[in-house]
């Protein structure tokens, strides 16, 4: 079904948005409408013409670059399987969103076609690689939190086995979930006020979309790939982080003083993955909020729309900043990204500003084993990351 309306801004001009008018704005004339259409198009046009470009264009290049380095033969192992998974539906999430910043901003084109990939495809699209993402961080949290509170049992679980049956999981489901949304919205016929053509647009499908079970779904499924990951991955790495300083401590009466540099490791650790519980809560909160309020009817709410451009650019730098917090943080990663983009340089760099001796940086078949603190305080080799990940 097709309405022929008119409103201000893309998706203003939907329905739902211009009846939002008529009951909000009764009492307004036409300028002072304008007025608050023109300050909702120049936050639009910050935080997705300018912000979130930025920001995608950032993390594609830094996915990239993971991409390559975790496919070098010296990086071999379970935990390295997650993160270049990770890389990858971090490099879709932001491709997707290419798409979702050219709607947000008003800009994407207006055929029938586009229209029909806005309505169905693109919000299944980008949410379900975001949520693939952040399913694959709760994977590695989980993995490392047996590493380090229940390491009798790793051994068990950190097998590529395990590792591949995760990422299924983290793929698959986000696509389930995230069906519904498909018929959230439909192709629309609208009349653009300025030029007076005709536009397809997606709007929504008032029927689904005002519905309680719907409604109901849309809660549910925040709770499922956002809230209860923040929630989990927070507790983990709080648990993670605790242990740590526990087992620290107890080896410091116990070991020499030439260990403080694996103490100095330790403590960077920590300090990322509390880095972690707070990026990711920050991040992802908000947009868990946006995704219930959202909707055409809120289009000329100026406090929404900036909220939503915050949420929205918040959540893309999750998924833009995963390369350099997971993987600069990491001696092994850093002395890869050294050897395949520095290489020429090497001589440059201070023998210790790696971790590691100019030889070790340029060897080709350096080991890869890692080290994991036990509770009994010693140490074990594994394929993890190393304890400054």
């Amino acid at each position: 079904m097709s309405w022929r309306r008119w409103s201000a801004d893309t998706a203003s001009y939907c329905p739902s948005a211009e009846d939002a008018i008529l009951k909000n704005f009764a009492g307004f004339d036409r300028a002072a409408l304008e007025e608050l259409q023109e300050r909702i198009a120049t936050v639009k046009l910050l935080a997705y013409g300018v912000t979130a470009v930025g920001i995608i264009v950032l993390g594609l290049v830094g996915n990239i670059i993971n991409l390559i380095i975790l496919t070098r033969p010296n990086l071999k192992g379970v935990t390295y399987v997650y993160l270049t998974w990770l890389a990858t539906f971090d490099f879709l999430s932001l491709t997707f969103a290419i798409f979702s910043v050219l709607r947000l901003h008003g800009i994407q084109p207006k055929s029938y076609v586009a229209a029909f990939f806005y309505a169905h495809l693109e919000m299944p699209l980008v949410n379900s690689a975001m949520t693939s993402s952040i399913f694959i961080v709760l994977a590695v949290t989980l993995d490392r939190y047996w590493s380090v509170c229940l390491p009798s049992r790793y051994k068990d679980i950190h097998t590529e086995r395990w590792a591949h049956l995760a990422i299924c999981i983290s793929f698959i489901v986000p696509i389930l979930l995230y069906i519904p949304v498909g018929f959230q919205k439909e192709p629309t016929l609208v009349i653009n006020p300025h030029t007076g053509q005709e536009e397809w647009v997606p709007c929504d499908r008032l029927s689904v979309s005002q519905h309680p079970a719907y409604r109901l779904y849309l809660f549910v499924k925040e709770v499922i790939v956002r809230v209860g990951p923040v929630i989990v991955i927070a507790m983990l790495n709080t648990t993670i982080i605790l242990t740590f300083r526990r087992l620290a401590k107890k080896r410091k009466s116990l070991v020499k003083s030439t260990e403080g540099r694996r103490f100095a490791e330790e403590r960077r650790l920590v300090i990322l993955l509390a880095s972690i519980v707070i990026m990711f809560c920050v991040c992802m909160t908000p947009a868990a909020i946006n995704t219930v309020l959202n909707g055409d009817r809120m289009e000329n709410n100026y406090t929404y729309q900036v909220f939503r451009a915050f949420a929205n650019d918040m959540e893309i730098s999750n998924f833009a900043t995963n390369f350099y917090v997971y993987c600069l943080c990491s001696t092994e990663i850093r002395d890869t990204f050294c050897r395949v983009f520095l290489r020429p340089f090497l001589w440059l760099i201070p023998r210790t500003a790696f971790g590691v001796s100019t030889s070790e940086r340029t060897s080709p078949s350096r080991d890869n084993a890692s080290i994991v603190m036990t509770p009994s305080g010693s140490r074990t080799p594994h394929d993890g990351l190393p304890l400054d990940v």
